[in-house]
């Protein structure tokens, strides 16, 4: 009888052992079909909500910081593939924290953020009043298990700050802008939206000559609107001298490993394709249409111009050359043929043009987008028109009035 017993256990693990390697076998058979963009006939990927037991107790409990895991259906075995794992290739990664660098296409992408948010029924972090946050204590609370998935507003960096907004396993997302243009442009927009002083006081006559020309007398702080402002929202120390290189370049190699991504203004849907790849994001996920853009006349700067301009802003220079060179060595590392995502993709963008400038178009009117090699099919809802052509702060508060938070 126990020879029998034993046999039938031994039967019994070596069909379970059968199994699992089975059910490996169509795993890696399923990764491969996914990669590759091709289906297995007969078996269903599904994407569900999977609870976790932690090592103290069988009572289950729902991490918000983690994601839906895809799990395989085999006969009677589920395989689970990791959620990290599956978060850092194939799947979305949704907490990110954003740096909303002054002038440098920022409230596009903080719309871009607070839209995806909503489309994920995420948790947008906010502070109380406002659109500036510097610590937790201006952040509207959340109810814990709860934790917050995405940050996009005013602030200036800092990592043990960033470190404390998204759960572990976020990622940081940041900005630059070439520094002339970016001073040109806040200049007048300070000047005649948000009415600064220093600048009202620059004559209007050769307004931008005037304050390159005379940048000690009207512009004598260290960080302001229009002098090294990348390099006070990047969290550089008040005060570092251009002398002070090492410094600089250390400080820039600190940025460059808390970054995942630091978009470049001037290849900008380069840049979001180049996101949409390393988030495992959507088409639908990176449109937008410009926002906060404020209209100037053309300046141009003769070369001593320049050279004062590089010398006074000589932090948004080097942020700018360093990140812009790590951009484009990234950029070279692209595959799949990245040229041709971003030329779909700004086909995309021309049809949301087009559809978001219908004045017929309601919130449930449909754009729909034909699937390509690097995305699938899908719609563009007539709301994220609405949406996109919403402003900073009335996004905000509309955020915050209809509770994009578990409080």
């Amino acid at each position: 009888m126990m020879v029998s017993q034993s046999s039938t256990k031994l039967k019994a693990i070596r069909i379970v052992f059968g199994i699992n390697i089975l059910g490996l076998m169509f795993l890696g058979l399923t990764i491969t079909a996914d990669v590759f963009r091709f289906d297995l006939p007969g078996f269903r990927i599904h994407t569900l909500q999977i609870h976790y037991f932690s090592e103290s107790s069988n009572i289950p409990f729902q991490p918000e910081s983690l994601h839906p895991v895809t799990i395989l259906n085999i006969t009677e075995t589920t395989i689970f593939i990791h959620d990290q794992y599956r978060n850092r290739t194939r799947g979305t990664i949704r907490n990110v924290a954003f740096l909303k660098v002054h002038k440098a296409g920022s409230t596009t992408m903080q719309n871009l953020f607070f839209r995806f948010g909503i489309r994920h029924n995420l948790n947008v972090l906010l502070p109380k009043k406002g659109n500036y946050m510097f610590n937790m204590r201006q952040a509207i609370p959340i109810k814990p298990p709860h934790t917050y998935n995405l940050f996009a507003c005013h602030t200036r960096y800092s990592k043990p700050f960033f470190d404390s907004l998204i759960p572990t396993g976020s990622v940081n997302i940041g900005i630059v802008r070439e520094p002339i243009d970016r001073m040109i442009s806040a200049a007048y927009y300070y000047r005649d939206v948000w009415g600064v002083p220093y600048l009202k006081k620059i004559p209007q006559a050769n307004f931008i000559h005037n304050l390159i020309g005379q940048q000690y007398r009207y512009d004598t702080s260290f960080y302001s609107r229009t002098r090294n402002s990348m390099g006070n929202d990047f969290g550089f120390q008040k005060g570092i001298k251009s002398s002070e290189t090492k410094k600089i370049q250390s400080y820039l190699e600190s940025l460059n490993s808390d970054f995942l991504l630091v978009m470049v203004v001037e290849k900008f849907d380069e840049s979001l394709v180049m996101m949409k790849r390393l988030l495992s994001w959507s088409f639908l996920d990176i449109i937008y249409l410009k926002t906060n853009s404020h209209q100037h006349k053309p300046v141009v700067l003769n070369k001593d111009e320049e050279d004062n301009v590089r010398k006074v802003n000589f932090l948004d220079f080097a942020i700018y050359e360093y990140f812009t060179e790590i951009f484009d060595k990234k950029l070279q590392s692209m595959e799949d043929d990245f040229d041709g995502e971003v030329t779909f993709f700004r086909e995309i963008l021309s049809k949301v043009f087009t559809f978001c400038s219908d004045k017929n178009v309601k919130d449930d009117t449909k754009l729909f987008i034909n699937e390509s090699r690097w995305d699938d099919e899908f719609n563009v809802l007539g709301v994220e028109c609405r949406w996109m052509n919403t402003g900073e702060l009335s996004f905000i508060n509309d955020l915050r009035s209809k509770g994009h938070l578990n409080r």
